[in-house]
């Protein structure tokens, strides 16, 4: 129901850019939001309020809508640096304070298309949480490479259309801190459109997660092919040495012609071997159940999300956009979304100011509202989800 209110209230957005196309009697006045032209000055544009430096229609929407991206992207010939600072707050019980900071480089290799380098490190403040163990860390958290392609352009088209694929390379869970290898992407089809000119602009994204991350470290196993919780001592010739123990060498002692002594010796030395054997293969049992038999590397773990997010920012001032967000979100076990594990859906503020030519910012706080994880009692989603996401975006193009 939420996810059909969503697509809906786009949808009924779309026809709206069209009262912002020219009429055939203002051929030759320049667009709200677009850049004028003409031969005083030899074909450079001239720069309006809420333009962005390198974009030719109107603010740039690229981190204008918090979580949901833009569809603006970076022209050839410009380059961007960025600081991103994200975190996530608060789990069911206990303290959950995880928090992300990530420096980029940007660069348009050609026309339309975007390529972003990042490096992330991560600071992990878990304490009493069922199912993670405490930490007061901090570590190198890893690498990605963002890459867009604008397919429609706003303006020329009454909504502008981006696909993201953004593969990465990490060295801790980005949940729980564990440190092991991870391998993901984060895929995403952007929409984006100008509702009222250079005033209000809509957003939608589509996205889908992927993500194999495999723990550091081994699991160890006993002799019964069991997981051992705690390490044991290695199992060695286990029931030998009992064996061994439990049959000594029996001399027969013969007193002159003891005919009967010769038979309770051998008697003697059969029960007693009889018995040792019997022995040595009880304790040869328990012992390979309390000992260390092999170890493997721990298990690679699969996940995958998918969801919808969109938002919307109005010009209250001068190049400042204030807005809201909505996400929904899935999580399932596998990498193609075969086990669903819960949902959750996002609200949250958003603001967006271009201070000058070259410097912008932008930052979003999105909290919990609705949810539920398979088989826990709850209307959140606390287990794969935190309850505030968080995120502040300094930017700097030239």
């Amino acid at each position: 129901m939420r996810l059909t209110v969503v697509l809906a209230s786009f949808a009924l957005l779309l026809p709206v850019p069209t009262l912002a196309q020219p009429s055939d009697h203002d051929d030759d006045a320049p667009r709200p939001g677009a850049q004028a032209s003409s031969e005083s000055n030899k074909g450079q544009p001239a720069a309006k309020p809420g333009e962005a430096h390198g974009h030719d229609e109107g603010p740039d929407t690229e981190n204008m809508f918090g979580f949901t991206k833009g569809t603006d992207v970076l022209e050839p010939g410009h380059y961007e640096l960025a600081t991103e600072a994200g975190g996530a707050l608060g789990k069911r019980i206990g303290r959950y304070r995880v928090s992300s900071f990530t420096s980029t480089f940007q660069f348009a290799p050609i026309d339309r298309m975007a390529i972003e380098l990042g490096a992330t490190g991560n600071r992990f403040s878990i304490r009493n949480v069922p199912g993670l163990d405490n930490r007061n860390t901090s570590g190198f958290g890893g690498l990605s490479a963002e890459i867009k392609y604008q397919l429609l352009k706003r303006g020329p088209s009454p909504f502008g259309l981006l696909v993201i694929a953004e593969p990465g390379v990490g060295f801790l869970e980005e949940g729980t801190g564990t440190r092991g290898r991870s391998y993901g992407v984060d895929t995403r089809i952007a929409l984006d459109t100008e509702l009222i000119p250079n005033t209000l602009f809509g957003g939608l994204n589509v996205i889908y997660e992927a993500e194999r991350f495999r723990p550091r470290g081994v699991t160890l196993f006993n002799g019964a092919g069991e997981e051992l919780e705690l390490p044991l001592a290695p199992c060695g010739n286990i029931g030998g040495v009992a064996a061994a123990e439990a049959s000594p060498d029996h001399h027969s002692h013969v007193d002159n012609g003891g005919v009967e002594d010769r038979a309770h010796t051998t008697a003697e030395a059969e029960g007693g071997n009889h018995g040792g054997a019997g022995a040595a293969r009880a304790e040869g049992e328990d012992g390979r159940e309390n000992c260390t038999a092999f170890a493997r590397r721990k298990s690679a773990e699969r996940s995958s999300k998918f969801g919808f997010s969109g938002g919307l920012a109005y010009q209250a001032f001068s190049n400042v956009f204030l807005g809201a967000e909505v996400r929904y979100l899935r999580a399932y076990e596998g990498l193609a979304l075969q086990h669903f594990r819960g949902e959750a859906v996002f609200v949250g503020p958003t603001l967006y100011a271009k201070l000058n030519d070259n410097l912008s910012i932008a930052a979003t706080w999105s909290f919990q509202v609705a949810g539920h994880a398979v088989g826990v009692p709850g209307r959140l989603d606390l287990d794969n989800f935190s309850r505030h996401e968080a995120v502040l975006r300094v930017k700097y193009e030239f």
